[in-house]
C-alpha cells in the first residue's frame, strides 16, 4: 500500500484559506505539505499562527524529515526540495533559483523522482501567476491527481485557473470540497 502525500500550493488569499483548512481537520491520515508563497521573514509566524490554531495536528516546518508512520503537515518556511538520504525522504531548504518564496514549482519537480512510489495528489489553490503548475505536470505524467481551487472560492484566480487551462487538472473544486476531499 502507497503512502498518501498531499501537496498544497497557494499564494495570495491563501493564508487565511490554509488555517481555515487545517482547523477543519480533525484525524490526519496522510502527510500534507503546503507551500504558501510568502516573505521569507514572515513565514516563521505563519508557522507558530498555524501551530496555536491547530494544536489537534502535528505541524512541522522544512527542513525536515518525512515520517509516514506519524501523519502530519509540513509547511514550507524557505523554498525546498525533496532529497533522499539512505531510507528516507526529506525536504530539504534549496532557496537558489527560485521564482517565490517557497517556489512551488520547484518543490513539484523535485519530487518526480519519488512520485510512483505514493499516492499523490497536488492541489493548486488561490494566487496569481502561473507557480505550480509545470510541477503538478510533471507528477500528473507519474499518476498525481492534481485538483483546482474554483474561481468563486478563490480570492485570487490566477494559479488555479493557469493550472485548468493546461489541462491537467482532474477537477475543479470548491474551498468547501477540498476541506471535504482531505477529511476523506
Amino acid at each position: 500500500m502507497k503512502h498518501k502525500l498531499v501537496i498544497i500550493g497557494a499564494s495570495t488569499g491563501g493564508p487565511s484559506l490554509i488555517k481555515e483548512l487545517l482547523q477543519s481537520l480533525k484525524n490526519l491520515s496522510f502527510t500534507l505539505i503546503i507551500a504558501q508563497h510568502m516573505k521569507e521573514e514572515v513565514l516563521p509566524f505563519f508557522i507558530e499562527e498555524l501551530q496555536a490554531s491547530s494544536p489537534h495536528l502535528n505541524i512541522l516546518s522544512t527542513p525536515c524529515s518525512l515520517d509516514f508512520c506519524q501523519p502530519s503537515v509540513i509547511i514550507c518556511a524557505h523554498s525546498c526540495v525533496f532529497t533522499q538520504t539512505l531510507n528516507s525522504l526529506t525536504l530539504q531548504t534549496d532557496t537558489t533559483h527560485q521564482n517565490f518564496t517557497p517556489d512551488i514549482n520547484k518543490l513539484l519537480l523535485s519530487f518526480k523522482p519519488f512520485a510512483t512510489s505514493f499516492d499523490t495528489t497536488v492541489i493548486i489553490m488561490t494566487g496569481m501567476g502561473s507557480d505550480g503548475v509545470l510541477g503538478a505536470k510533471e507528477l500528473k505524467s507519474c499518476g498525481a491527481q492534481v485538483f483546482a481551487q474554483d474561481k468563486q472560492s478563490s480570492p485570487l484566480y490566477g494559479m488555479p485557473k493557469a493550472a485548468y487551462e493546461s489541462g491537467i487538472v482532474d477537477a475543479v473544486l470548491s474551498f468547501t470540497e477540498i476541506k471535504k476531499h482531505l477529511r476523506g
